[in-house]
Formats: C-alpha cells, sequence, structure tokens
C-alpha cells in the first residue's frame, strides 16, 4: 500500500447460517440458536434491522451485513419460545370480568 492510501474496510456480509453460529459463538442468545430460527425472527420481529428489500441474492443464499444484525442481537431483550403475545393478551383482566 502507498503512503498516503487509506484502507478500505470491507463490508462483513453474512447468510442466515452464518448469523446463527456468530451469534451462538458470541453467547448473543440464551440458548442454541438455528439458521431456521434467525430466519423466523428476521420475518417476525419488528425490530429486525435489516428489512427484507435490503437482503441481497447470492446463489441460494440470502446475506445482509453483519453490523446491525450484531448490534440487534446484543440489545434483543425479548426472548424465548413460542408466540410473541398480543399487547392484549399481556394486560391483565380486571376483577369485574372474572363475576
Amino acid at each position: 500500500m502507498a503512503a498516503g492510501d487509506k484502507e478500505v474496510e470491507k463490508p462483513d456480509f453474512v447468510t442466515f447460517t452464518e448469523i446463527a453460529n456468530r451469534v451462538n459463538e458470541r453467547g448473543l442468545v440464551s440458548r442454541p440458536i438455528t439458521r431456521q430460527g434467525v430466519r423466523y425472527i428476521a420475518d417476525h420481529d419488528p425490530e429486525w434491522p435489516t428489512p427484507p428489500e435490503q437482503w441481497i441474492k447470492a446463489g441460494s443464499a440470502w446475506v445482509m451485513l453483519w453490523g446491525p444484525i450484531e448490534e440487534f442481537f446484543r440489545e434483543r431483550t425479548r426472548r424465548g419460545r413460542g408466540a410473541v403475545p398480543k399487547p392484549s393478551d399481556s394486560t391483565p383482566e380486571s376483577p369485574e370480568s372474572e363475576q
């Protein structure tokens, strides 16, 4: 590299399989997650940082930038399996409704 040249950082693109591997290796999930689990989160969590229109098709896989996804998993507080509760499901019933 010649003097004065700046080193350009290459984008770090990942597949769903690589996302699962990285979040498992880095302890960003409470229990192991598969690529299917990551894909489910990407399809259903409104906080997923990379909308489908920004995914890039590479062969038979989808790729996206790792940085926003790593931040998403580091900051994610909701974890676990099962259906996401609806707002009305999480509010306690009033005593009158039980009579």
